[in-house]
């Protein structure tokens, strides 16, 4: 888990470790400083030679705290949109971690069938607002409750699921934990997550969201679905089909795009890293 984190220089405090690794993990600590794969300093652990990393840690640990009034504010608007039934933080603000200027970024559980009413409707709202604003309402990663297993099982989508900030939607966020059992191979002290999942607050305003929702026809899943994939098509033409196709999921109950394929390039950050010291990934 140090491993992981030291991709983003980020150095994790003993509390968070144990959090993310189950108690206990003096012993495994101790191993792993004996074996000088990692340091540990106060209450900080982190990658054998990497302390300096501490102090910027701590700048965007504040900056995190800085900006996330604007990531409920943008939560809100979120949890009040027709079909959504779950909002989640992801990105770096979940973990606490922020420059000045970043995105925030959201995972949406929606309805079932209605995957692509509510991604073809943010992406047209996201169009016409400022950019600070659009900034704050960046939904990479959109879900039907009826699909929430994840297709992707590697480390970074397991510490994106774990760590992720459940802010409206109790229900759909315990039940998106639930249906990826798989998460425990990767990180043992999730059941942190479940008990944040439960405590997720409601949204407000259910009954009028319910009344705008009886007013959108079942037609406009298909139109949203149409609109979005030409957009792609055109706007990413230069990547080959089969790349786009993979990173541009286009699922009845799951909708992503991740342009830059940050996620293959973590994994293998990680997998380099576990090799250096000897460790299997």
């Amino acid at each position: 888990m140090v491993l992981y984190f030291d991709i983003f220089r980020h150095p994790l405090r003993r509390d968070e470790l144990s959090a993310l690794c189950g108690d206990p993990t003096e012993a495994a600590v101790a191993q792993a400083v004996r074996s000088g794969a990692i340091e540990v300093e106060g209450v900080w652990a982190f990658r054998a030679g990497r302390g300096g990393d501490r102090a910027r840690r701590q700048e965007r640990s504040v900056e995190a705290e800085r900006q996330w009034g604007r990531a409920r504010r943008a939560a809100s608007v979120l949890a009040a949109t027709p079909f959504v039934r779950g909002v989640l933080v992801t990105g770096g603000l979940s973990k606490l971690s922020a420059e000045p200027g970043g995105d925030v970024d959201f995972m949406l559980l929606v309805e079932p069938g209605r995957v692509w009413t509510v991604k073809a409707g943010l992406h047209a709202a996201r169009r016409v607002l400022p950019g600070p604003l659009r900034e704050s309402l960046c939904t990479n990663y959109l879900l039907a409750t009826d699909s929430l297993a994840l297709p992707q099982r590697s480390m970074f989508h397991a510490v994106e699921l774990a760590t992720a900030i459940p802010m409206f939607g109790p229900v759909a966020c315990s039940a998106l934990l639930r249906e990826n059992p798989w998460l425990a191979s990767r990180v043992p002290g999730q059941a942190f997550a479940l008990a944040r999942a439960e405590a997720a607050p409601r949204a407000s305003a259910a009954a009028l969201r319910s009344s705008v929702e009886a007013l959108v026809p079942a037609a406009v899943e298909r139109l949203g679905a149409e609109a979005i994939d030409r957009l792609w098509e055109r706007r990413y033409a230069w990547l080959p089909e089969a790349e786009r196709t993979r990173r541009f999921q286009r699922g009845t109950g799951v909708a992503t795009n991740h342009l830059h394929d940050y996620s293959g390039w973590v994994n293998a950050e990680y997998a380099r890293r576990c090799a250096a010291v000897g460790l299997e990934e």
